[in-house]
């Protein structure tokens, strides 16, 4: 942002208080396999000992069986938050078999046959069915191993109070308007997100084999690209070919709730091609559109809102406007027991409220063709600070570009009482150390790291352990207590699921 103009926008939002009497709400998500004692996938089923997968609110499930999903309560204060998230995997370490582990890597550990990954797997009953029949479409659309990547979701809003001091009418729809325009330059800065959060420059070579890859030869077991940021956001990462042809650009809640049921109910011939049933009869896609459900739809920030009245999330977000925003491009911290340090947090924060209070105009498609651009010279060479990006039409080196924003971020913190805390987790970041190449072979890297995570949470302190155990125990009962549903219901509900949509 311009200098000037940034200076202007802080006195004026600090003359109205918005720094002292903001509140953040934060929640996060975190995926990470079992494996066993050789850092295999876990073919054994979710054990029950964690609670059910379908009811727990705090313990689930992702696309595998064996890909858990950890997802915290909302807390305004960065040390509830993060203490919430150590008790999750120290319960989870104390409840999973004697003979396994957690994989602490965004990118997963050697896939020796990727037909024995089990599809997560949930109840005999309408819902039940439609998650585990998601899971079997993304495997028929994209193959198991890709879906086998994992990382981080922080989930960030701040209060009514906050935003009605960037609003002129205090409405839902403004509220709309001033969310999306941090998502936009979210977008317009991702390359910046992925430089400083990027842990994923090598791959273990099970994970590419038989795909066209740019990745050069790291030893006999593991591919990498030198100067890679998050090969776990590239082209042979956690993406759909068929999304870009969607070309959102969140200029409108409209427009992308428009072009979300499009992609959901137009069918793509690609995937119709595959057909909605199997050759046994069983449905294996929920849609033949460029995505099944909303949750398919792949990006690094998406519009969101808690769940109300059972509405899925298209209704929700139509009829109530957008409650949350879900930043999904995060990898894993290696270096983390947890996958994220409290500075990281906060500096996601920052960047978070940069966005928020930084002027945003729609974009075009000119430029949405230019942060594409940006994001994947990032992605696999953004290690590199001599590379050229277009930063608002001009060409700039990522490492100029980068400083910039470093500066505009601690003009930002000093606005805030504990500026000096936030000023140390800004420079702790800058000055991390990401993307280090492993001494071992990358999937020996993990089975050492997953040792030293095991025996962090062994000493962690475990504050929120009773409410996290409860919580098992009474989705089993939530479980139990569920109607089941006979065959010909459940592939009914399945067969309905997008029609009123």
């Amino acid at each position: 942002m311009n200098n000037d103009f940034l200076e202007k926008r802080l006195k004026e939002l600090s003359k109205l208080n918005f720094f002292n009497d903001l509140v953040i709400n934060r929640g996060i998500e975190k995926e990470f396999f079992r494996v066993n004692r050789k850092g295999d996938i876990s073919e054994r089923e979710h054990p029950q000992s964690l609670g059910s997968a379908l009811t727990n609110k705090f313990i689930t499930t992702d696309f595998a069986e064996a890909q858990l999903e950890l997802v915290t309560p909302t807390f305004d204060d960065i040390d509830e938050l993060h203490a919430f998230l150590t008790s999750l995997h120290i319960f989870v370490i104390d409840n999973i078999n004697e003979d396994e582990t957690v994989w602490p890597l965004s990118m997963p550990p050697h896939i020796k046959d990727e037909s024995k990954i089990n599809l997560g797997y949930y109840h005999q009953s309408n819902t039940g069915l439609l998650k585990h029949v998601y899971r079997k479409g993304l495997k028929v659309r994209y193959g198991s191993t890709m879906q086998c990547v994992s990382g981080m979701h922080y989930n960030f809003s701040i209060n009514n109070e906050s935003l009605s001091k960037l609003s002129l009418n205090n409405s839902q729809e403004d509220y709309d308007e001033i969310y999306l325009g941090l998502i936009r330059n979210f977008k317009r800065i991702f390359w910046f997100v992925l430089s400083e959060f990027g842990q994923t420059n090598v791959v273990d070579k099970s994970f590419v084999n038989g795909r066209f890859n740019n990745l050069s030869k790291l030893s006999n077991n593991d591919m990498y690209q030198k100067n890679a940021t998050s090969l776990r956001m590239s082209d042979i990462g956690y993406v759909s070919d068929a999304q870009k042809n969607l070309n959102i650009k969140y200029n409108s809640l409209e427009e992308f709730l428009r072009k979300i049921r499009s992609a959901i109910t137009d069918p793509y011939p690609d995937f119709q091609n595959k057909g909605l049933i199997d050759n046994d009869g069983e449905f294996h896609q929920i849609s033949d559109g460029i995505i099944q459900i909303e949750n398919e739809y792949y990006d690094s920030i998406r519009p969101k809102r808690a769940s109300e009245e059972n509405l899925r999330p298209y209704n929700q977000l139509k009829k109530f406007g957008i409650e949350y925003l879900e930043i999904r491009g995060i990898d894993i911290d290696p270096n983390e027991p947890t996958g994220i340090s409290k500075n990281h947090i906060k500096f996601l924060d920052m960047i978070l409220i940069y966005c928020l209070i930084c002027p945003s105009k729609d974009i075009s498609n000119e430029e949405k063709i230019r942060i594409d651009e940006n994001d994947k010279k990032t992605v696999y060479d953004g290690r590199d600070y001599g590379i050229k990006l277009s930063i608002n039409s001009v060409e700039e080196t990522l490492g100029d570009a980068r400083e910039k924003i470093y500066s505009d971020l601690i003009k930002l913190a000093c606005c805030f009482e504990n500026s000096e805390s936030l000023i140390d987790a800004i420079n702790f970041v800058k000055t991390y150390s990401r993307g280090i190449l492993p001494k071992t072979s990358y999937h020996e890297h993990g089975l050492n790291k997953a040792k030293e995570v095991v025996e962090f949470f062994k000493k962690a302190n475990d504050k929120y352990a009773e409410s996290i155990k409860m919580e098992a125990e009474l989705s089993i009962d939530k479980l139990n207590s569920l109607q089941k549903n006979s065959s010909e219901e459940m592939n009914e509900y399945v067969k309905n699921y997008n029609i009123n949509l």
